[in-house]
């Protein structure tokens, strides 16, 4: 890789990281799932997130609200490979704790949005 593309990347880390303090939009770049937990955690604590009105309605409907959808981004997990969305140009995460789960989209280093949520059926 050129030197020229190796910038925003943290010195010693290999170069398909990319530097989450970076400005660079999200949206398109996949992220590992540690990396995407990590961030989601620091966005609902010190960032800008958002529901869809898809979401709100889901949740609603299985009995729960937006604090419960940050509480599973708090406390859940990234299990699954993370999906890209063609339509929405997104890869999205899907974050789960054994009774409910969420799945976001990482806009930014500060930005995320919730686009649903549910309940485990049992």
């Amino acid at each position: 890789m050129k030197a020229q593309s190796r910038q925003g990347l943290r010195e010693n880390e290999d170069e398909t990281k990319l530097d989450l303090r970076s400005s660079h939009d999200l949206r398109g770049s996949k992220l590992d799932r540690y990396e995407a937990k990590k961030l989601a955690q620091q966005i609902v604590q010190d960032g800008n997130f958002s529901f869809t009105s898809h979401c709100e309605k889901e949740l609603a409907e299985d009995g729960m609200g937006t604090v419960d959808a940050v509480n599973i981004i708090a406390g859940g997990k990234i299990i699954r490979e993370p999906e890209f969305s063609d339509k929405f140009q997104a890869w999205r995460y899907r974050i789960e704790t054994q009774r409910m789960g969420v799945v976001i989209e990482i806009h930014s280093k500060t930005s995320l949005r919730v686009i649903t949520g549910w309940r485990n059926r049992k």
